[in-house]
């Protein structure tokens, strides 16, 4: 079954030929996906504005090679739980290691837990006892029922431009038509109860009128879970910095717990994620994505007098809370995870100045680029994470980004897949330890010709 692109009159030259060239690269993946799409749904996963998604077979260092056989710099690098690149030979050691001598699934807990554990509880500045899961979006459910059986209050604080999982309470968007200063949650997608949306309250992120909101629903409010850097809006900056010590200090006048989602920033802003970085310490911090190597995992840390809920249940404490899974804390995931997360302990003078460095390095370039050529373009960063908008006024929440994609972003993400830069679908980018200034250097190369593509058809 064949998925190209329908070409329309309205296309430019530029855009025609990015979208030929592409359909003639991708013939296995057009045809994989023709072949499964009756079996499989890809759900927002899928590779840029393809009417196919990019089947990929294999990863190197900073480079994924897809079905096809084209060869990309990956800014998506597992959707940043890789920071140390693709198959990096320890953590290859680390999962051979585990199967070939000891197996991968027992279901009972596992040895391997206890030096990942030690490794977080070293890492963090809040954890004081931990429980493991299989993704970020467990870590923040738990976290959430955790809070509430503590609290034995139900409502929960999060801020506009949030994702905390794709359960029930971690998606949702502020009303366009709400206030900026008192945003309105409206569930994102379709088969959310009405009684999620009546225990949530949207504040305003970056906002000191979110403190007067969360005293105003302090005898409600469980917790209130914030971003570090929103992975919709990347910042990092002394502003944060100020704005998450103020939010920690209203939180505990207002008997709110105060929880950060380091799935993102943990192990990627620093060895002990934004809250080394920003020198905070909330009551609770949830894990995913690097914590685990590149394997499944999330993580629930906090406070020992919080986290003892999570066994209280079979003490007979009406306060404890259910919590379990198959998968979770398997030992070949604890192994891949130990091994990264030790990497760091050990490398940490090495790896953040990095990666860090190297995602400031290519936010400038192309900032500057855009600017000399006038483009209605900025790359904001925070550390090594990044991600290209259309726009040239300032954006300090979610509140300032238009949801309908324009069209010059449809195309440039277009031409630079054809240019060999994939990004994920949800634009989120991330640079690894594995991204040489060699190889930053070609990639904004790539990434300015993609944007003078688009302005040949007249977008930008």
């Amino acid at each position: 079954m064949n998925m190209a692109f329908t070409i329309t009159d309205d296309i430019g030259a530029a855009g025609r030929a990015v979208r030929e060239s592409l359909s003639r690269k991708n013939q296995r993946s057009q045809e994989l996906t023709g072949r499964t799409r009756e079996l499989m749904n890809m759900g927002s996963a899928a590779s840029v504005e393809m009417p196919f998604p990019v089947l990929i077979e294999k990863g190197e260092g900073a480079h994924l090679i897809d079905a096809d056989g084209n060869r990309y710099i990956d800014f998506q690098i597992g959707f940043g739980s890789l920071i140390l690149g693709h198959r990096h030979p320890v953590i290859t050691q680390a999962i051979l290691d585990q199967v070939e001598n000891r197996g991968w699934q027992f279901g009972l807990h596992n040895p391997n837990q206890v030096p990942l554990a030690e490794q977080l509880i070293k890492a963090d500045n809040c954890v004081e006892r931990v429980i493991f899961c299989n993704t970020g979006t467990e870590a923040s459910m738990y976290a959430i029922r955790v809070s509430r059986a503590f609290t034995g209050k139900n409502k929960i604080g999060v801020f506009d431009g949030f994702y905390h999982g794709a359960h029930d309470y971690g998606i949702g968007i502020a009303d366009p038509a709400s206030p900026r200063d008192a945003p309105v949650y409206r569930p994102l997608g379709a088969g959310v109860l009405p009684a999620v949306v009546e225990n949530q309250v949207m504040l305003p992120y970056r906002s000191p009128a979110a403190f007067d909101l969360i005293r105003q629903h302090k005898d409600e409010l469980a917790v209130v879970m914030i971003e570090a850097a929103q992975s919709s809006n990347p910042h990092m900056n002394d502003e944060i910095r100020d704005y998450l010590h103020e939010l920690k200090a209203v939180c505990a006048a207002s008997g709110v717990l105060f929880m950060m989602d380091e799935v993102i920033t943990g192990f990627r802003f620093a060895y002990g994620g934004a809250q080394e970085f920003y020198g905070v310490k909330p009551d609770l911090a949830t894990y995913g994505k690097a914590l685990g190597g590149g394997l499944p995992i999330g993580a629930v840390g906090g406070r020992a007098d919080i986290m003892r809920l999570f066994n209280a249940m079979h003490e007979g404490d009406p306060k404890g809370i259910m919590s379990g899974g198959t998968f979770s804390g398997n030992p070949l995931t604890m192994a891949a995870g130990y091994a990264q997360t030790r990497y760091f302990d050990e490398h940490r003078d090495k790896v953040y100045p990095h990666i860090n460095g190297q995602g400031e390095r290519l936010a400038k370039m192309v900032n500057d680029y855009a600017h000399s050529k006038n483009m209605a373009v900025q790359v904001l960063n925070a550390g090594s994470m990044f991600q290209i908008y259309f726009r040239k006024e300032p954006i300090r929440s979610a509140r300032d980004l238009n949801m309908k994609k324009p069209q010059a972003e449809t195309e440039f993400y277009l031409h630079l897949l054809d240019n060999g830069v994939l990004v994920p679908g949800t634009r989120r980018s991330f640079v690894s330890f594995a991204h040489t200034p060699e190889l930053i250097d070609e990639a904004v190369g790539r990434i300015t010709r993609s944007l003078d593509l688009v302005r040949e058809d007249g977008l930008i």
